[in-house]
């Protein structure tokens, strides 16, 4: 005795199409990461840790207001500026913070963005961290050409983009560039390490 039951056929049919159907949705997700360079990384990544200091991870520069909003939800004042290359804004912004210190800046060779800590107490309440890139001209998501980075006492000036120095100008340390420090109790600033 042979029992045909049709009703399973349909449902393995519906099934194989189905699979198929998730198949291609995936394939055209694929697609679409290559096509747009979409792969769910953020623009930058901002943690606080459990002893107060704030790590920050930019990948992409391309969201200043998001940053500052983010880096505000972790305690920390700032403004950030991105600016065409070979531009920074102009200096100063205002009065240079109450502490002394520095900030590590890792910049990475590949494409992989910068990164910095914040440690507890290095911004703290009436001040702001300041930080203006001149970014690549290979976009966004290339290592800046420059970057600069302090602590503002008070009001920070809007970013009045300017020409950068040139390499053996003169400027002394008060004026952004790849390589910006302040003297000992002039406040925070960077040091720039290639990885």
């Amino acid at each position: 005795m042979t029992i045909s039951t049709p009703g399973r056929r349909g449902s393995r049919r519906r099934v194989a199409g189905l699979s198929a159907a998730v198949a291609g949705v995936a394939a055209a997700a694929v697609a679409t990461v290559l096509l747009t360079g979409v792969t769910g990384s953020p623009a930058f990544a901002v943690t606080k840790g459990s002893d107060g200091a704030v790590s920050v991870r930019i990948n992409e520069f391309s969201d200043p207001d998001g940053l500052a909003a983010e880096l505000a939800d972790a305690g920390v004042k700032a403004v950030v500026d991105y600016l065409p290359e070979g531009q920074t804004c102009k200096e100063p912004r205002g009065e240079r913070g109450s502490l002394g210190g520095r900030f590590a800046v890792s910049v990475g060779k590949a494409g992989d963005g910068i990164s910095f800590t914040i440690e507890k107490g290095q911004v703290p309440a009436g001040e702001t961290l300041v930080l203006a890139v001149s970014l690549s001209r290979d976009g966004a998501d290339r290592p800046p050409f420059a970057t600069a980075l302090h602590v503002v006492r008070g009001a920070v000036a809007d970013c009045e983009p300017v020409a950068m120095p040139e390499p053996g100008s003169g400027t002394t340390g008060d004026g952004p560039g790849l390589d910006s420090k302040t003297g000992d109790g002039d406040g925070p600033s960077f040091d720039q390490k290639n990885e």
